[in-house]
C-alpha cells in the first residue's frame, strides 16, 4: 500500500526523530496551557485574531487554539481525544471538521473533529485493504469517502473507489489504463479533481461529480504540467507553464467548469502539479516563493498582483533574523500559508537547538512583512486552519 501523506508532516517527524532520541514528554490532560516564550513581536494591529493550528511531536498530535488579544492558546491534545498518534496517514479539512486518516490492521479508520463544536466521530477500521489494490490517498465528504488507488495491486491501472460512512458499502469508477503518477486530490462544492500523467507522459485532471457520481470533465494538457487551485469565489484556477517558461492563468467556471480567461503573467514561478499551497483573491495570488538554492530558507510567503504583475516577496531572512536579534535563538522555517480568513501569512518553524518545551512555533507576518506574533510551542506546527 502507498498512501501518501502530507510533506509537512514527514519532514516535521524527520527532524524530530534526527534531534531527539529519548521519548518526548506524554501530556496526560486533554487541555493545557502550551509552554511558550514571551511574545516579542504582539502588535496591536493583529488585535481580535484568533487561529487554529494541528500539529505533533515525536508521539502525540494537537490542536493548538490560539487568541492574539491575549496572546495566550489553549492546547489540546488530540491523540488522547481522537485516539490517534503522529503516524497518521493524512489530515484533511472539509469546512469545520478535520479528518485523520489512519492505517492499521489491514485497514483504514477515520477520526473526525469538528473544531467548532468539539464534536467527534470515529469509523474505526471501516474498510479493509486487499490485495487486489495499492492506495494512494484518501479523501472524504461529510457522506462519503474517496480513495485513489491502483488496481490489480502491481499495475498503474486508475481508479476512483467511492465508499459510503453511512453504510460502508462502496464502488469502483475506473478512470485510465497505466497512468504514470497519480497527483493530491482537490475537493471543492461537490467536484473531486483528480490531476494525473498518462503512461504516455500527458497531464491530465478528471473530475468527478460526488453528487451524481459519475465524472463530468476531462482535462487535457499534454506535457505541460496543471497546478490548480480553487479562488476565493469558487473557480477553478490552473496555472501552466510553457517550453519558454512563460506562465498562464486560465478560469473556469465553477458551475460548468468553462473557460472565463486566459491570462500571461508577468511570473516565472514554477508550481508543482495538482493542488498548490496557494491562494487567488481580488486578483492577487498568495503562495509560497521558492528561493534559488543554496538558502537559508527553501520557501516563503509571496504576493502577485495579476493585474500589475507586481511580485512581492516577504524577507524571511529579516524575519529570522529579526527573532535571533530580539529572543537571541535561531529558527529554521518549513512552510508558510497564507489564511485568507485573516489576510495574513502563518509561517511554522522548528528549533534546531531547542527543548522538549520549546520544539517550535510560529510566526503570523503582514502583507507588509512585519512581523505580528511570534509563538515557540512544545510541539512543530504541520498545518493551519483556514
Amino acid at each position: 500500500m502507498t498512501f501518501l501523506r502530507l510533506f509537512q508532516h514527514r519532514l516535521i517527524s524527520m527532524v524530530l526523530k534526527t534531534k531527539f532520541r529519548i521519548a518526548l514528554l506524554v501530556y496526560s490532560a486533554l487541555i493545557c496551557t502550551a509552554c511558550s516564550s514571551d511574545n516579542a513581536f504582539q502588535d496591536e494591529n493583529i488585535e481580535g485574531i484568533a487561529i487554529t493550528i494541528i500539529g505533533e511531536d515525536l508521539n502525540t498530535v494537537y490542536q493548538y487554539d490560539y487568541e492574539s488579544a491575549t496572546d495566550l492558546g489553549i492546547q489540546t491534545n488530540l491523540s488522547t481525544e481522537l485516539g490517534i498518534n503522529n503516524n497518521y496517514l493524512t489530515l484533511r479539512q472539509l469546512n469545520n471538521t478535520m479528518s485523520f486518516f489512519t492505517y492499521s490492521n489491514n485497514a483504514i479508520s477515520l477520526y473526525q473533529k469538528d473544531l467548532v463544536s468539539g464534536g467527534i466521530t470515529t469509523f474505526p477500521e471501516f474498510y479493509g485493504i486487499t490485495s487486489e489494490r495499492s492506495l494512494i490517498w484518501g479523501l472524504n465528504t461529510e457522506e462519503s469517502v474517496y480513495f485513489g488507488l491502483y488496481k490489480p495491486l502491481g499495475s498503474t491501472n486508475l481508479a476512483l473507489r467511492v465508499v459510503g460512512l453511512a453504510d460502508f458499502e462502496g464502488f469502483d469508477v475506473s478512470l485510465e489504463f497505466g497512468i504514470d503518477q497519480l497527483f493530491e486530490p482537490l475537493y471543492s462544492n461537490g467536484k473531486l479533481f483528480m490531476t494525473y500523467r498518462s503512461g504516455g507522459g500527458d497531464y491530465k485532471i478528471v473530475v468527478y461529480d460526488t453528487d451524481q457520481n459519475k465524472t463530468i470533465k476531462n482535462f487535457e494538457f499534454g506535457s505541460t504540467k496543471p497546478s490548480i487551485l480553487i479562488t476565493d469565489v469558487g473557480n477553478l484556477a490552473v496555472f501552466t507553464q510553457n517550453e519558454n517558461e512563460n506562465t498562464f492563468l486560465e478560469l473556469f467556471d465553477d458551475a460548468n467548469l468553462l473557460s472565463l480567461s486566459k491570462t500571461e503573467l508577468e511570473f516565472d514561478q514554477p508550481f508543482s502539479a495538482g493542488p498548490i499551497n496557494a491562494a487567488l483573491s481580488d486578483n492577487k495570488l498568495y503562495y509560497q516563493y521558492t528561493y534559488p538554492q543554496p538558502s537559508q530558507v527553501e520557501k516563503g510567503p509571496a504576493m502577485l498582483d495579476i493585474s500589475t504583475g507586481e511580485n512581492t516577496i516577504l524577507d524571511v531572512l529579516g524575519i529570522i533574523d529579526k527573532v535571533k536579534e530580539e529572543n537571541g535563538y535561531v529558527v529554521k522555517t518549513l512552510f508558510g500559508q497564507y489564511l485568507s480568513s485573516k489576510n495574513i501569512f502563518a509561517i511554522s518553524f522548528v528549533l534546531p537547538n531547542g527543548t522538549e518545551a520549546e520544539l517550535g512555533g510560529f510566526i503570523l507576518v503582514g502583507l507588509d512583512g512585519t512581523v505580528l506574533a511570534q509563538k515557540n510551542l512544545n510541539f512543530i506546527p504541520t498545518y493551519f486552519v483556514q
